[in-house]
C-alpha cells in the first residue's frame, strides 16, 4: 500500500492546482510529514506542476492565464516519536488579463506567493499523533483597475497550524485534521506611482484528509479542505481592488490500485460548489469546479516518481452584463520522491 499513498497524494496536489481558478492553488498539504524514510529516516521530494485555465466571456476573450506550481519538501524522523518536515509551496495566486478592447479592457493580475512551512509530529502509543507549526509566507504582485495601477509586495509573515491524525498501518488507514491560520502579510509599494502601505489577510483553512486499505492492494483515499474566504480583500487606503464574499469547501475522493512492485495508479474525483463567489470583482471570473485526476506512480527502489493530469469544468460566474460559461482548466504535474 505505502506507494499507493504517494499517488494519491500527487493526485490530489494536481487537481487542487486546478480548482477556482487558480486563486487556492497549494491545498496547503503537508502529506510529507507522514512520508516513512529510508535508512537515516529522510524523504525528500520536488514537485512540478501546469495549469491552464480558460474562461469563456460573451465579450468573446479568455482573460485567465496559464502559470506554473513548484513544490519542495525534506522530512526527518528524530526517533521512533519525533519526525519533522519542511514543506515549501505557492499557496495563493491569480493570473488574470482582460484582452484590449473587451469590457474591463487592460484590468488584470499577477499575484505570486511563496511559503515556507515548519512542521513537526509526535506519535503516541495509541496510534494517535499531533502535529504543529510554523508557516512563513510573503506575497507580490500587480493589480490593474484602470485608471489605478497598483504594485506591492511583502517580506515573509508568520502564521501557525496546528493537527491530529490517527494510524492503522497494517490497512494504510490514516485520518489526519490540520488547522491553517491566518496570515497578516504587511504589504508595501506604489499605486499610480505614489508609495503605498497596506495589509492582506489570507484566509484560515481546516484539512481533512484519510486514506484507507479497502482490499488487497487497494486504496480509498479522500480529503475535505474548508477555506474562509468570506471577508478576504485587497485594500489599500484609497481603493478596494477585490473583495471576496463567500467561502469555500473543496471535496476530493480517490481510489489507487497496485498493480506490482514498480506500478500503481489511481483516479480522482473533486468537486467546489460553484456561485457569485469567490468575489465580486470581474478578477475572478470563475466558480468552483468538478474534475477527474488520472496518475501513475513507478517506484524503483527508494525512488518514486508520480505523474498525472487533471481536467476540470469550471463553475460560471457573472459580473453585470458580462457573463463567463464553458469554463475548464487543464493541468498535469510530476513529483519525484527519495527515502534515504
Amino acid at each position: 500500500m505505502k506507494h499507493l499513498a504517494i499517488t494519491a497524494g500527487a493526485i490530489s496536489l494536481i487537481a487542487g492546482a486546478a480548482h477556482a481558478g487558480g486563486v487556492d492553488r497549494s491545498g496547503q498539504s503537508i502529506r510529507a510529514l507522514f512520508e516513512e524514510g529510508g535508512a537515516s529516516g529522510a524523504y525528500a521530494e520536488f514537485s512540478f506542476g501546469t495549469v491552464n485555465p480558460t474562461a469563456n466571456g460573451n465579450f468573446g476573450g479568455d482573460p485567465l492565464q496559464s502559470y506554473t506550481q513548484l513544490g519542495f519538501a525534506y522530512k526527518q524522523n528524530m526517533g521512533d516519536a519525533l519526525s519533522f518536515a519542511l514543506i515549501a509551496d505557492q499557496p495563493f495566486g491569480a493570473s488574470v488579463q482582460y484582452p484590449a478592447g473587451a469590457p474591463f479592457g487592460g484590468a488584470g493580475a499577477d499575484v505570486k506567493s511563496q511559503a515556507l512551512t515548519a512542521v513537526g509530529r509526535y506519535k503516541m502509543a495509541n496510534n494517535f499523533s499531533i502535529h504543529g507549526g510554523l508557516r512563513f509566507q510573503k506575497l507580490n504582485g500587480t493589480i490593474v483597475s484602470p485608471p489605478d495601477n497598483l504594485t506591492a509586495s511583502s517580506k515573509y509573515n508568520v502564521g501557525y497550524l496546528v493537527g491530529v491524525a490517527y494510524e492503522k498501518p497494517e490497512i494504510a488507514m490514516r485520518v489526519s485534521l490540520t488547522y491553517n491560520s491566518k496570515i497578516t502579510n504587511k504589504m508595501s509599494g506604489t499605486e499610480n506611482g505614489g508609495a503605498v502601505n497596506f495589509n492582506i489577510v489570507t484566509p484560515q483553512s481546516w484539512n481533512l484528509e484519510a486514506q484507507t486499505g479497502i482490499a488487497a492492494n487497494t486504496l480509498l483515499f479522500g480529503s475535505i479542505r474548508y477555506a474562509g474566504w468570506d471577508g478576504f480583500n485587497v485594500t489599500t487606503p484609497t481603493k478596494t481592488y477585490a473583495n471576496f464574499t463567500g467561502n469555500t469547501t473543496t471535496y476530493s475522493i480517490g481510489l489507487g490500485r497496485k498493480f506490482n512492485e514498480n506500478w500503481s495508479a489511481a483516479v480522482t474525483l473533486g468537486y467546489e460548489k460553484p456561485g457569485n463567489r469567490p468575489t465580486t470583482t470581474p478578477l475572478a471570473p470563475t466558480t468552483g469546479s468538478t474534475s477527474i485526476g488520472l496518475g501513475a506512480t513507478y517506484t524503483n527502489g527508494n525512488a518514486k516518481i508520480t505523474a498525472g493530469v487533471t481536467y476540470a469544468k469550471l463553475g460560471d460566474q457573472n459580473f453585470g452584463a458580462v457573463t463567463w460559461t464553458g469554463n475548464k482548466a487543464l493541468a498535469a504535474g510530476i513529483r519525484v520522491g527519495v527515502s534515504f
